[in-house]
């Protein structure tokens, strides 16, 4: 919603009051925010741009009015720029020399990039500033770098900040001589709320009411808020004791009481009134002909002859408060199936992108808990959009641009045909920027499709389209350059080509190393996306060593960006700390734990705001529960991974197609533990349900699942044999053998997988009396495991101690007691280096080793030795069996056979065999 400027205030309904171009509260609590915009405007650059980034009601408009009066006092030429008029705003102080030209709801306007081109064609004398406000920067923000000629030739300074809900509660309201307030606790979030009741009770001409009001602790309230819940207790609606999360609700409802009698007045049913005020605020188009359709659409035609009182009326009724227009629309709209297609019917393009923009506006805050429209919305504007002649290119692209990818349900989908569309008409009507742009962000869409070889060859055109610009201006074009690299790397490494994802993730950080100062928002984003996609690649080639440095790096850099940006990358932070997942299958889950849990509070924070992060907190879940769980910390693990489960389950619900993968990822990884722990018939359950549907994925989409029907297969087969199912667990493990004998062909990275599966596979025909047949893929996989433990040793380090073990006790079952010692003595010497970094995850395999190995040395004669190993080893399971019983008892009884085998053996030399 376009925000009136300071002159064009309309409405005088008490929600009126709420606009921050009145001033009914005075300015307070941005002290530090407005010192930094007033350093930023003093700054030596001739042209400086700055966005300044908050949600809904955190107080954007009134700091930039703020910080324009200060400088209008100061002599600067202040313009805030109405919608519509951005190009003739910059011919209008063409000839100052101080200006500040402050753009407000800056997602919204279709005129920005044309203002940017004006400037850059002005080249001011003196010094200039664009002051954009905007709820998140996102792909339209970031697109402005490539598509204005702002920057041809030349850098402009741009920096981003962030204004965050919180105030700066320190401010003693009581030096204001119009409050007249004595105020005890002047840093509290209360006096800030009397100090703005008895501001809006004068306003209405009210007596002053008690306030009565208990902040939590370390709430953080945006001003909005805050003010909605001043303005309700001056109106005295509501509850006795104020609470802010209602505010804006009771305002409205007040409103709408007032509505009901002054609309008849204009000659409108008061229903159908409401149903006019939603309609021509969701459209946007306040002229006479615009509310008139607005009527129209929402069948609210007034009676004969009274058709500009009824205009009047909506015009002098909409909501000045974007968050409370939103809030009027969501309402409405979420209550009748019959207003939304009425709103949404036979619309022309400049109305489908108003609708776009609002309704992902809407969907960044979420205003109310009723029926969420925002999907429902974007999904009929986008489809009102035309696509088939070259002209609509510009409008399809400019909706591309604005529509973010986070923004409901519906919208990444939406987007997705929307750029298909796009690229089409590119090819045909697109100059070569137009085409490089459209083919780099169809290649996302294809990758995310599932056509990951077709995608490669649209991201190399359009990296070659994005070299060529370059070629001729290097410094406009650098951006999107590295941006069309950035996706290509994505592509390279869908298809498993690991190394040429490297190869342009590395030029694309060479090329973000060049970048001006001026251009730090996108020299930092591409960099960050380039570091953390690097570090995946390190991943996938095994260059241990590497992964942590750039994904450390990247982090630094979201963090950055986020201080600037947190809607934007905020996100983007909890998704690089879960990659630090990798230094878990490195064998240092000590190490990943931090960055963890910090993941998984970021995406609470998120998904509590916005549910479309569930999915994520549910990610960020399961890898901390599978940290916890290689700490040993197993009932921590149970818990965070329970809670992923239920997590997912509620999305499958919502989704079941659209969220398999994901569910059967929570199922595999709690069911993991369950069997762990010794409750195999819960995980039997869990394993069974994932198996089930990773079966259907890998037959549907092989390439990509067949990994995980594998990881399930083999799951299945351990629990299977730790209830003694040993025929059904042997023909699950020889599955996935075989299924990863073919990944590993192709994928070297699979040999871990395929070492492991064959090491338990020995051990599942050994479970059976076969103990020829065990031998030979114990001994591949521990040949396996010895060349992967050169490379790298601590990620493998841990399997090959388990192989090593598996092998010492097969060949002991072939009475080949003297080959075993070697093997076995080997695992016991790894298992104890292992134990000393991680004791809780180790002990239970040292135990295991040290029983193995003294029933061999007690097979060879050496029952002294023996006899120390089989006491080590039930001192170390009578300690785990008191913590975990069910687990660890029988383990603990088969412990107490071996050492009283050995210590008849002594005291009876004679009868031993």
């Amino acid at each position: 919603m376009s925000r009136p400027g300071p002159d064009e205030m309309r409405g005088t309904s008490p929600a009126a009051l709420l606009a921050p171009e009145r001033g009914i509260v005075p300015f307070m609590g941005r002290g530090r925010e407005l010192a930094e915009l007033r350093f930023w405007v003093r700054s030596r650059e001739p042209v400086a741009l700055r966005l300044l980034c908050g949600l809904g009601g955190v107080g954007k408009t009134r700091l930039a009015l703020e910080l324009g009066r200060r400088l209008r006092r100061a002599g600067w030429a202040v313009v805030h720029v109405p919608p519509g008029a951005e190009v003739t705003a910059v011919s209008a102080v063409a000839g100052a020399r101080r200006v500040l030209l402050v753009v407000d709801d800056a997602a919204s306007r279709p005129g920005l990039p044309a203002m940017l081109d004006a400037i850059g064609t002005t080249r001011p004398r003196g010094r200039l500033r664009v002051l954009c406000t905007a709820r998140t920067g996102g792909e339209w923000w970031r697109r402005e770098r490539w598509t204005s000629r702002l920057w041809a030739g030349w850098t402009p300074s741009v920096s981003e900040m962030a204004l965050e809900p919180a105030l700066d509660r320190t401010l003693d309201v009581a030096f204001d001589p119009a409050l007249g307030l004595e105020v005890e606790r002047p840093d509290d979030y209360r006096a800030l709320l009397e100090a703005a009741t008895t501001r809006f009770a004068r306003a209405l001409h009210r007596p002053v009411p008690r306030t009565r009001f208990q902040p939590e602790p370390d709430q953080q309230l945006r001003a909005l808020d805050l003010h909605a819940t001043a303005l309700a207790m001056a109106l005295g609606v509501g509850k006795d004791v104020a609470d802010p999360a209602d505010a804006l609700d009771l305002v409205l409802d007040h409103e709408r009481s007032r509505w009901a009698i002054s609309a008849a007045g204009a000659g409108l049913v008061p229903g159908a009134a409401e149903a006019a005020l939603a309609t021509a605020t969701l459209l946007g188009d306040t002229t006479d002909d615009g509310i008139c359709a607005a009527l129209r659409r929402a069948g609210a035609e007034p009676a004969a002859g009274r058709t500009a009182d009824a205009v009047t009326w909506v015009r002098g009724h909409l909501p000045v408060v974007p968050r409370m227009a939103e809030l009027l629309v969501s309402r409405a709209l979420a209550a009748s199936e019959e207003l939304t297609a009425a709103c949404t019917r036979d619309l022309e393009p400049e109305q489908a992108f108003a609708v776009l923009v609002f309704a992902t506006e809407m969907g960044l805050d979420r205003p109310t808990a009723e029926r969420d429209v925002t999907g429902q919305l974007i999904e009929a504007a986008a489809s009102a959009l035309p696509a088939e002649r070259a002209e609509d290119l510009p409008a399809l692209t400019r909706v591309t641009r604005r529509l973010p990818r986070s923004s409901g349900p519906l919208a990444v989908p939406v987007l997705d045909r929307l750029t298909h569309r796009v690229a089409d008409l590119a090819r045909v009507a697109g100059d070569d920027a137009a085409r490089g742009e459209a083919l780099a962000d169809l290649g996302v869409v294809l990758i995310a499709e599932g056509e990951p070889d077709v995608a490669v060859g649209v991201l190399q055109e359009a990296v070659g389209l994005w070299r060529g610009l370059a070629w001729g201006d290097e410094n406009r074009h650098r951006p999107a350059l590295c941006s069309a690299l950035n996706n290509l790397g994505t592509g390279y490494w869908a298809v498993g080509r690991h190394g040429d994802a490297l190869a342009v993730q590395e030029e694309v950080v060479a090329l973000c190393r060049r970048f001006p100062p001026g251009d730090r928002p996108w020299a930092d984003a591409e960099h960050a996306r380039a570091l953390q996609n690097a570090g995946v690649s390190y991943t996938e080639l095994g260059r241990v060593g590497e992964i942590e440095v750039a994904q450390r790096a990247a982090l630094d850099l979201y963090r950055r960006l986020a201080e600037g940006d947190p809607v934007q990358y905020e996100p983007r932070v909890a998704a690089v700390l879960g990659n630090f997942e990798a230094l878990t299958e490195s064998g240092r889950p000590e190490d990943a734990l931090p960055a963890n849990a910090e993941a998984v509070a970021i995406r609470r924070r998120l998904a509590a705001a916005r549910p479309e992060h569930l999915g994520e907190l549910a990610w960020s879940l399961g890898q901390l529960g599978t940290t916890l769980e290689a700490l040993g910390r197993y009932e921590e693990a149970g818990v965070v991974l329970v809670e992923a489960l239920e997590i997912q389950r509620r999305l499958a619900k919502e989704n079941e197609r659209g969220t398999r993968a994901d569910l059967a990822g929570a199922l595999s990884a709690l069911g993991a533990l369950y069997s762990t722990t010794g409750r195999a018939d819960e995980s039997l359950r869990l394993e069974r349900e994932a198996l089930e549907i990773r079966r259907e994925l890998a037959g549907e989409h092989p390439d990509r699942y067949l990994h995980y029907l594998a990881h399930s297969l083999s799951n299945l087969g351990v629990t299977l044999a730790r209830r003694g199912r040993y025929d059904e667990a042997v023909l699950l493990e020889e599955e996935a053998v075989a299924i990863r004998r073919g990944l590993a062909s192709s994928n070297a990275r699979s040999l871990k997988y395929l070492a492991q599966s064959l090491s338990n596979l020995g051990v599942r025909y050994a479970d059976l009396g076969r103990f020829d047949e065990a031998l030979r893929p114990t001994q591949e996989a521990v040949d396996m495991l010895r060349r992967l433990v050169r490379e790298q040793p601590e990620k493998y380090r841990t399997g090959l101690a388990e192989a090593l073990a598996n092998l010492g006790a097969t060949l002991l079952d072939l009475d080949r007691a003297q080959e075993a010692l070697e093997p076995m003595r080997e695992a016991v010497v790894m298992r104890r280096q292992l134990v000393l970094q991680n004791p809780d995850k180790h002990r239970p395999d040292l135990a295991l080793a040290l029983s193995n190995l003294a029933s061999a040395l007690s097979a060879v004669g050496d029952n002294v030795t023996a006899l120390g190993h089989a006491q080590e080893a039930v001192d170390m399971r009578r300690r785990l069996a008191a913590d975990l019983p069910e687990r660890y008892r029988p383990e603990l009884e088969r412990s107490r056979a071996v050492l009283a085998r050995i210590d008849a053996a002594i005291r009876n030399p004679t009868s031993a065999r």
